[in-house]
C-alpha cells in the first residue's frame, strides 16, 4: 500500500497535491550547486545594484547550499559578516572544509531548520534566498522567519524562477508570480517591496523591514 504524503510535505496546486519533499536539491549534485557558472544567469553585482550597493555589514543567507552566493556577496561587502544557513548537514560541512571565505571568518556556515534559523532577532541589515523559494514548504513561516532576522530598515532579497517557461528551472506548478510573491513578503511585514527585471530567468524582489 502506498504511503500518504505527509501534509507538511505537500503544496497544493491547480491539479491537486504533490509531493515537493523529492523536490529538495539532491545532494549528489552538489557540484552543479556550486559551479560558478550559475553567475551567468544570476549575476551578483546585478543582485547587489538592485540591494542599491547597501553598507551591510552582517548578512543572513537562507538557503545557503554550498555557500557559492555567499562568496560572491562577501567580495562585494569586504567589511561584512555572512551567516550562511542551510538545512542539509552535507552543505554546512562542506562550506567548512571547502570556503576560503569561511576559514577568513568573513562567511560563517549555519545548521538551520527550514522555518527557523539559530540567530537573535534584527541579527541582519540583509536577509537573502536564492532560489530557494519554490523549494519552500511553509512559504509564508519562512518569510516570517526572515522578517524577525532583519533588523528594522533592513533589506530582503529574494530571487527565484519567475513564473513563465524557460530553459530549465523545477515545474511550473512550484513557482511563483512576481506579483504573489510580492504580496506574500508584504503580508508578513516587510514594506518598500520592489519588483527587479534585471534577470532573464528569475524574478527579484527587494523590501525593508
Amino acid at each position: 500500500m502506498e504511503r500518504e504524503t505527509p501534509p507538511e510535505r505537500r503544496r497544493l496546486d491547480g491539479d491537486g497535491l504533490i509531493d515537493v519533499a523529492h523536490l529538495k536539491f539532491d545532494l549528489a549534485k552538489l557540484e552543479r550547486l556550486n559551479d560558478p557558472g550559475r553567475f551567468e544567469e544570476l549575476p551578483p553585482d546585478v543582485m547587489w545594484d538592485a540591494l542599491e550597493r547597501p553598507d551591510a555589514r552582517r548578512i543572513v543567507e537562507i538557503g545557503a547550499g554550498t555557500g557559492l552566493f555567499a562568496g560572491a556577496f562577501a567580495a562585494l561587502a569586504p567589511e561584512a559578516t555572512i551567516w550562511a544557513a542551510d538545512l542539509e548537514d552535507v552543505m554546512v560541512d562542506w562550506m567548512r572544509a571547502n570556503r576560503p571565505e569561511v576559514a577568513e571568518g568573513r562567511v560563517v556556515p549555519l545548521k538551520a531548520e527550514e522555518t527557523r534559523v539559530p540567530l537573535p532577532d534584527a541579527s541582519a541589515d540583509l536577509v537573502y534566498m536564492i532560489n530557494l523559494h519554490h523549494e519552500l514548504v511553509d512559504p509564508e513561516a519562512s518569510y516570517r522567519e526572515a522578517l524577525r532576522l532583519t533588523k528594522p530598515g533592513g533589506q530582503l532579497l529574494v530571487v527565484d524562477w519567475a513564473a513563465r517557461e524557460t530553459p530549465k528551472g523545477p515545474p511550473q506548478a512550484l513557482r511563483i508570480g512576481a506579483e504573489d510573491l510580492e504580496k506574500l513578503v508584504r503580508s508578513v511585514g516587510y514594506r518598500d517591496v520592489r519588483q527587479h527585471d534585471a534577470l532573464p530567468w528569475h524574478t527579484m524582489i527587494t523590501a525593508r523591514a
